[in-house]
């Protein structure tokens, strides 16, 4: 016969599996030391302290009715439910058994049960990641409902499956993503491709989320890689990881990512129209142009407002490139609606939340001022842009520096020194000259910091913009 002690501790382990707690929970909630509530567990000490009780009741919120059950020892009791659905089983398979063959059963039963929710406890205990389908199914299990019990068993396995495979799985995603990356840094578009596509397969059949957001992560590097070295190679493949992540990410059933991916799709086909060949640049920017309002015709100013902001940002940009109007009216009506796309994404967007976007906006709004300004043939007008560019220029410097965030630093520095270069062009000779040398030290502090291996296209634009200054400077 078990001793009270071994019933308690067997009580004490079944409590803490319900309230999901640790012996170090316990202990420190009951004053008692773990290597003591551990030895009370395993059945080692026969007759607790009346304080010890005490202390680990009120922790665990033992019951009396619990507690004087553990100072007898009654047979295995099933709950009513489970009993009568377990008796009618019985009497189904063996219609011709006695009282006592049906006493005989239950008590096998009986003492399943309770070593089934014995072994259910200790799991919930090691694992609280799926203590709730563990409860669940004990509850179930009461009432005789094995289908419903077996589905929250089901559920449990999957947490369970998922929690002991998904570390494996991220060690050795984290390997192939570093043979993409080396194979990017060679120049190796379609090899790190291979690889990244490969290490985000590793998640499929584990959690197609999991498996689109480090897709998503790859794209990004692509792009970025794309931007710096105009490659049209590495903005195609970003352009495919995107188009398979939108098979994922539903605009019905995953707004925001939807949102997230078709304005990075669009931003790969506007990079696309500037850096492939001209006769598909019309194509590009109409695709880059649709995947903005798509994402502007499902979004609003209170529905997805940062994405809805975004995609003013980015439809912008198309409306102030030059190549899209056939006449030059119609191309200052265009700069017109991308101020004020602009500014509205001004007014959605916070420095303080989204201190990168927020520099985004003020640096692509001083771009677009700058070539209103070139734009205009009144010089007031002309200078009243300029100024407005080289304000919100100078405004996108609070959130870049050339520490953490070089790429967008050095975009500032080559957009404040082409602002100040137009706008020294409606000015009075001694501020054109200080705009001129502010524009000079801004693009030699930009050359002097990268490398024309690292950045080709920055480094010979930065080239060319420091000789019209010096140029100008010359003539003044």
């Amino acid at each position: 016969m078990d001793s009270f002690g071994a019933r308690f501790g067997r009580l004490i382990r079944d409590k803490r599996g319900i309230e999901s707690f640790s012996q170090d929970d316990l202990a420190q909630r009951s004053g008692l030391t773990k290597a003591r509530i551990s030895e009370i567990e395993r059945g080692r000490v026969n007759n607790p302290q009346t304080k010890t009780i005490d202390a680990i009741t009120v922790a665990l919120n033992i019951s009396k009715e619990e507690l004087d059950g553990c100072r007898s020892n009654p047979r295995p009791q099933l709950p009513p439910r489970l009993l009568e659905n377990l008796a009618l089983r019985f009497g189904y398979a063996n219609p011709d058994a006695s009282e006592d063959e049906l006493e005989a059963f239950l008590k096998e039963k009986a003492v399943e049960f309770r070593e089934m929710q014995e072994r259910l406890a200790q799991m919930n205990a090691l694992d609280s990641g799926i203590a709730t389908s563990i409860r669940a199914a004990n509850a179930a299990l009461e009432e005789g409902d094995f289908q419903l019990a077996d589905k929250h068993l089901q559920e449990a396995e999957q947490v369970q499956f998922t929690l002991a495979t998904l570390p494996a799985l991220e060690a050795q995603y984290q390997l192939r993503s570093e043979r993409a990356q080396a194979a990017l840094l060679a120049g190796e578009i379609n090899r790190a491709t291979q690889h990244w596509e490969k290490a985000s397969n590793y998640f499929r059949h584990i959690d197609r989320k999991v498996e689109a957001e480090k897709r998503y992560g790859h794209c990004t590097r692509l792009r970025e890689y794309g931007y710096r070295y105009r490659s049209v190679e590495a903005l195609r493949a970003a352009e495919d990881a995107l188009e398979m992540n939108l098979t994922i990410w539903r605009k019905d059933e995953d707004l925001q990512n939807w949102c997230r991916s078709m304005n990075a799709l669009g931003a790969v086909h506007w990079r696309l129209s500037e850096f492939d060949v001209t006769e598909n640049f019309s194509a590009h920017i109409a695709r880059a142009k649709s995947c903005y309002e798509a994402v502007r015709e499902n979004c609003s100013e209170t529905i997805e407002p940062y994405y809805y902001a975004a995609s003013g940002t980015n439809l912008a940009s198309i409306y102030s490139d030059r190549n899209l109007a056939v006449s030059d009216q119609e191309y200052r009506g265009n700069l017109e609606k991308s101020l004020a796309l602009q500014n509205l994404s001004l007014q959605l967007i916070s420095k303080s939340e989204r201190p990168v976007d927020w520099g985004i906006v003020q640096h692509n709004l001083g771009c677009s001022y700058t070539k209103y300004s070139q734009s205009q043939i009144d010089t007031q007008t002309s200078l009243k842009a300029a100024n407005n560019a080289v304000r919100h220029l100078e405004l996108s410097f609070e959130v870049r520096d050339p520490t953490d965030m070089f790429q967008y630093w050095i975009a500032s520095c080559r957009s404040l020194g082409e602002a100040l270069i137009v706008r020294s062009q409606h000015q009075e000779k001694s501020q054109a000259l200080s705009d001129l040398q502010r524009a000079h030290e801004l693009l030699s502090e930009a050359a002097a910091k990268m490398t024309k291996k690292e950045h080709p296209h920055q480094w010979v634009e930065v080239q060319e913009q420091l000789s019209e200054c010096s140029e100008r400077l010359l003539n003044m």
